[in-house]
């Protein structure tokens, strides 16, 4: 026999358990820390604040801002189709800033006119960052520094968008997109203005002359700015600033207002406790019931735990409300559901046959996979269509039950095994101590009585 096959996949040397389960104590630890401290980053001004603390939060959670906007009447064509296209740009830009829960509505006010209603929750400045939004801007590119000169190129008519980009150098610049029309006007007007300058109108207000260097064909524009170019804070007004003057309709602010969290710091503090206990709870069940495969399930899950923190901070479409906290808690329950699932078929064929615990290991991870992979998907699906087709409320709690279900099968069907793995290095698979230390053990043989030989006789039946 060769001596390979003797041994069991379902093992690991001693000397890469103590690795492996150093690697795990270590990264929990380090996560764990720097998810909540914060401290000063040497020889720099900036400091380092616990990526937990970075979380954005949603309206319910940390207050955000709210400001109507009245929609002028120009008098031109198809105003309610305008109103409808400017509120899908205000939320796409809102979105693209980050602000995944803001919504914007449309309503009327008292003198019966269209509004548009926005709400941007958690923003450290929300009247200048919706100033920007709502200003009656309109933007246009002029040939002539006169407020009055013809238009050549007009936000509303010729601008897709605009963005924060980076020029040939790496300096931050405004990058701009055109539609059909507006790529067929620019490259007439770059051609005709060619190493001269043209001037960017909002309104009647000088906002930058950029001197054209090449012909400008296929729809994409950078504005760069000479001496070092933008700082990102400017580049990112100028280019909200277009893009607000690019919108299908004029708006005017007719309300701003701060909005409080809802839930308030001690709501949040106690939500917070409560699920601590919640885990703490979690953590004793699994090692009450299970021993040291339940020791192994609370070791998965505080990676899980850690990864889903640092995942819901450095994602751009994580904002926490309380859907999204509902989100977090049900795939927190997934993951120990599928940790009970593996448990339980381990239980079962160490109890129905004489195979050996690494054996029984194995055979419980390969049985209860496709039960854990079907359960999950099927509710992955159900997370991406609330993703893509929900309110902005409901993205909240589908954002956070993706990434926490990833999350949950990754660390019950790969953490948990190799946890389990490390454990199993240092016993023998074979003992009984081994066994027990698992919570395993095998079924009791029923005890039948040998039959004597006299009664081992046919009965004749005449």
């Amino acid at each position: 026999m060769n001596k390979n096959d003797s041994k069991n996949k379902f093992e690991i040397g001693k000397k890469s358990a103590i690795v492996l389960m150093s690697i795990v104590s270590v990264f929990i630890i380090l996560m764990a820390v720097f998810a909540v401290v914060s401290f000063p980053i040497a020889d720099t001004v900036y400091d380092y604040n616990g990526y937990a603390r970075t979380i954005k939060l949603g309206l319910d959670m940390s207050g955000g801002v709210s400001a109507v906007f009245e929609v002028e009447d120009d008098g031109l064509d198809d105003l309610d189709g305008r109103v409808n296209g400017t509120i899908n740009s205000l939320q796409s830009l809102l979105v693209s800033k980050g602000y995944t829960e803001s919504t914007v509505t449309k309503g009327t006010n008292s003198n019966g006119n269209q509004s548009i209603r926005v709400e941007v929750p958690d923003v450290d400045d929300p009247e200048r960052v919706l100033e920007l939004i709502g200003r009656p801007a309109s933007i246009s590119f002029k040939g002539e520094q006169d407020p009055n000169a013809e238009s050549i190129i007009i936000g509303r008519d010729h601008i897709s968008s605009a963005f924060v980009t980076y020029d040939d150098s790496h300096q931050f610049a405004v990058g701009l997109r055109f539609n059909d029309e507006g790529t067929k006007a620019f490259a007439q007007m770059t051609q005709d203005y060619l190493n001269q300058q043209i001037y960017i109108y909002d309104a009647s207000e000088l906002v930058s002359a950029v001197t054209v260097n090449s012909q400008i064909t296929n729809g994409h524009a950078i504005i760069t700015q000479s001496g070092g170019g933008y700082t990102y804070q400017e580049a990112y007004d100028f280019a909200t600033r277009i893009q607000s003057g690019s919108l299908g309709v004029t708006l005017k602010v007719t309300e701003v207002r701060n909005i409080s969290a809802t839930l308030g710091d001690d709501a949040i503090r106690t939500a917070l406790i409560a699920g601590a206990i919640g885990v703490g709870l979690i953590f004793i069940f699994l090692g009450f019931v299970y021993r040291g495969l339940g020791l192994a399930a609370d070791i998965a899950l505080c990676v899980y735990i850690v990864l889903l923190l640092w995942f819901c901070a450095v994602l751009p479409w994580v904002q926490l409300t309380l859907p999204g906290i509902a989100g977090i808690l049900l795939s927190i329950g997934m993951a120990v559901d599928a940790n009970v699932i593996i448990f339980e078929r381990i239980k079962d064929g160490y109890s129905n046959s004489s195979k050996n615990i690494g054996d029984v290991f194995k055979q419980g991870f390969s049985r209860s996979a496709s039960a854990i992979i079907d359960g999950n998907v099927t509710t992955l699906i159900g997370a991406v269509v609330l993703w893509i087709l929900g309110s902005s409320a409901i993205v909240g709690f589908a954002v956070t039950l993706f990434i926490g279900i990833i999350l949950s099968m990754f660390t019950s069907l790969v953490v948990t095994r190799y946890i389990l793995k490390a454990f199993l290095s240092f016993g023998d698979k074979k003992s009984e101590k081994t066994a027990k230390f698992f919570g395993l053990k095998r079924a009791a043989q029923e005890n039948v009585s040998p039959v004597p030989a006299d009664q081992n006789k046919a009965v004749e039946v005449k």
